[in-house]
């Protein structure tokens, strides 16, 4: 088990590399196999170095082939296969689409690409495994670069993608495979939408029988990592795990009925075969998804060795499971499910053979989530205190009830829809009922605020348990104790490392995030918070509140925003403001127009003149006018904030006649060494009066990457270029940083170099 576990943090230390190593590496193992030959002692050492050389072999053969450049520039005809379950809606089709051909003018190109594939208007109804000819504008992957954020681009790189793209155009459909798994998965997915389940059922059987977890709303998602139930979605090695259980012992006791039978093969041997072909084929609805793959892996090797009826430590077939993972696929250490689904399996078989009593499986479940917790709080996901309880009831109805339910009554439509009804009503039946517990349990299920406790509680307890290992060791000999101990002491360390100290007093410290083409920025000082703007919304209901601002607020143990300002009521500038509201309170809203908010927060509006203190720190609107309304852009807040003589100048997307009458009026309030440049660097915005004014050694441009404005213009760059700053752009550097404060040196933090991995283009 520590060899494999060597090799696995190996491979892990591997996928933290900022770029790709050079061949020349490989040099090394030869002396490094000598060390385990002749050293016993260097076993460990030379199975991290094992790990980390392997992911470097696994890297190089499956690196995603490249697209020349001169073809993104323009439409290129790719020619491929539809892949997995394509996600529709009413307004586009998204889908992974593999090609092997690429044509533009009289250039074509053969190859394997697998590029991740977007059709906005007029899409037609596509299924997986159909053969296309689509006209592409492709592009290099990109995802946001915040702290605390999801990294797409890694997300794209396990599924091996590297370039994105959408249909410009008509297309058109060339053939379909003769058998294809996915519109096989496709066909029941849809078969399960069209059965008369209500919308979240339904959207629950399809995650639980193929995977296909697009029906689920981010109101339902939030429910169930509320409740520390988000693994009964997500088909993995419970699910595997409970199918192969199933088949086992059924097949176990029909081969029991036949004494001939028994006397040639044990059932417990001739039952195994049953138990792998049910996983193999669960795992083949799930599209062999990477979760799925791990615990099919897990699965075989547990069931090869009942076959071949050999006993073996349980923590052997751990670690070689574990071994047999990471040697298919070093990536899978990047996700949490990977430790996730480890922790839990080590944990149950550390606590199983050592619980005893009337409430066994309730301490099962305390351990379980004991174990997992710094995992979560490590990979910043949602740690539920009512995790234990929840899943003490829910995963026995799941893995006895739903799961079977929901695969019988798939079954059923495929197959014999009008035998379908009465298991698919009493499935339904009984997820309307669950989600309903859920929903309830959700709206007061604690929050945990994980980096204000890493300073106080968790420190405290993680002393107190290991004092107690060393002084009471008679208690300390319960398992339980033993596991809060490293559970609490690992947490510590977590914690202790993420936590991220609020500046002094008479400092202050400014990020502006990559929310693509749109702004948010977040001041904070030694105990306040502003934050300015909260970036766009989008039509597919996709808001950078929830999936940039509002993880980025938590990842800095921010508990609450004492002032909103939003610069004016674009949408993408105050799309996020919903799901910011939800998220954390709010104390205060200022804004330049009317935000839109639908009557959800009462606000009052930013006017020239309004100063307030914090901490030493100074905020003053500069714009826009008290006795005159504007509308649009240059309605805009314009905020200063500075302290001793530095200062950050935001202005929303204030244009030419605002920058005018600011350079007019308050000409010697514009000075500021870091200027967020009005309007993402649009030719409206930026003159070079504005400019010389300020005087700014920084500029920053929040624009999206690529963006089809061309945001920030060439012309705007070149102009604060002359008035002397240097310009940053949050599509290239990711979140940008600055500290300002008393002798503080002037120095920008890019997130997307700090964060940086290989597969970051």
């Amino acid at each position: 088990m520590a060899l494999a576990a060597g090799f696995a943090i190996g491979a892990f230390a591997f996928q933290q590399l900022p770029v790709f190593p050079v061949d020349a590496w490989f040099l090394l193992l030869f002396p490094l196999l000598w060390c385990l030959r002749r050293f016993s002692g260097a076993a460990w050492l030379c199975a991290i170095s094992g790990g980390f050389f392997w992911a470097q072999v696994h890297g190089t053969v499956t690196q995603p082939q490249p697209v020349p450049d001169s073809l993104l520039q323009d439409t290129v005809v790719a020619s491929g296969v539809i892949q997995d379950i394509p996600d529709s809606n009413a307004r586009r089709a998204r889908f992974f689409f593999a090609v092997n051909e690429l044509q533009q003018g009289n250039t074509r190109l053969s190859g394997h690409w697998r590029f991740r594939v977007s059709w906005y208007k007029h899409a037609p109804a596509l299924t997986a495994g159909e053969r296309w000819t689509l006209p592409l504008r492709l592009k290099k992957a990109h995802g946001y670069h915040n702290p605390g954020g999801f990294d797409y681009e890694g997300w794209l790189y396990s599924h091996g993608v590297v370039y994105t793209g959408y249909v410009k155009g008509a297309g058109q459909q060339t053939g379909r495979r003769s058998f294809s798994l996915d519109r096989l998965r496709q066909k029941l997915s849809e078969s399960i939408g069209q059965s008369g389940l209500s919308r979240r059922a339904g959207a629950v059987v399809k995650a639980l029988v193929v995977g296909d977890r697009s029906a689920l709303t981010r109101e339902d998602r939030a429910v169930f990592a509320a409740t520390g139930t988000s693994h009964l979605i997500a088909i993995s090695g419970l699910h595997i795990g409970l199918i192969a259980a199933i088949a086992y012992f059924l097949a176990g006791w029909f081969w029991r009925r036949f004494p001939l039978l028994c006397g040639r093969w044990p059932s417990r041997v001739a039952a195994a075969p049953f138990a792998m072909l049910a996983a193999l084929i669960y795992a083949a609805l799930a599209g062999f998804s990477i979760p799925t793959q791990r615990a099919l892996i897990m699965l075989l090797i547990v069931m090869t060795g009942v076959l071949l009826r050999r006993s073996a430590n349980p923590s052997r077939i751990l670690g070689l499971a574990l071994f047999a993972v990471v040697l298919w696929d070093p990536l899978s250490v990047e996700s949490a499910g990977f430790w996730l689904s480890f922790g839990a399996v080590a944990a149950i078989l550390y606590l199983i053979p050592r619980l005893g009593g009337r409430f066994q499986w309730l301490w099962l479940q305390g351990g379980i989530a004991l174990a997992l917790a710094p995992v979560l709080v490590w990979k910043h996901l949602p740690v539920s205190a009512l995790s234990p309880l929840v899943n003490l009831v829910v995963i026995p109805v799941f893995g006895l009830l739903i799961v079977p339910l929901s695969l019988f009554s798939a079954l059923l439509l495929a197959i014999y829809p009008e035998m379908a009804q009465l298991p698919v009503s009493v499935t339904g039946w009984l997820l309307d009922r669950i989600l309903v517990v859920l929903d309830h349990l959700s709206q007061w299920s604690p929050t945990l605020h994980w980096q204000g406790i890493a300073v106080t509680v968790v420190p405290v307890f993680a002393a107190l348990a290991l004092l107690g290992l060393w002084r009471f060791r008679r208690m300390a000999v319960h398992p339980l104790w033993r596991l809060s101990s490293l559970s609490l002491v690992l947490m510590s360390g977590v914690l202790l490392e993420q936590r991220v100290v609020a500046p002094q007093a008479s400092h202050f410290r400014i990020t502006v995030l990559d929310v693509g083409q749109g702004l948010s920025a977040v001041v904070r000082t030694a105990r306040h918070v502003l934050v300015f703007d909260t970036g766009p919304k989008y039509p597919s209901g996709f808001n950078t509140g929830s999936a940039v601002l509002l993880p980025y607020l938590q990842s800095q143990g921010i508990r609450k925003v004492d002032r909103l300002v939003l610069s004016h009521s674009d949408l993408d500038h105050v799309g996020g403001t919903q799901d910011l509201l939800r998220g954390l309170p709010v104390m205060d809203i200022l804004a330049g127009e009317p935000p839109g908010l639908g009557g959800a927060a009462a606000f009052r509006r930013c006017k020239e003149g309004e100063i307030w203190w914090w901490d030493g720190v100074r905020f003053e609107f500069l714009y826009p006018l008290a006795h005159r309304f504007e509308e649009g852009n240059n309605a805009s807040c314009v905020l200063k904030v500075s302290v001793d003589g530095k200062a950050v100048l935001l202005t929303g997307d204030i244009e030419q006649p605002a920058e005018q009458w600011l350079v007019q009026h308050v000409e010697d309030s514009l000075r500021s060494q870091v200027v967020v440049a009005a309007h993402h660097g649009s030719a409206s915005s930026s003159t070079e009066a504005f400019i010389r004014a300020t005087q700014a050694e920084y500029v920053l441009f929040s624009a999206g990457k690529d963006n089809r404005w061309g945001f920030p213009r060439e012309e705007v760059v070149a102009r604060w270029l002359a008035g002397g700053a240097t310009p940053l752009s949050t599509a290239n550097q990711g979140a940008i940083r600055f500290e300002l404060g008393r002798d503080q040196v002037l120095s920008p933090v890019s997130w997307a170099a700090v964060s940086r991995h290989y597969w970051h283009k």
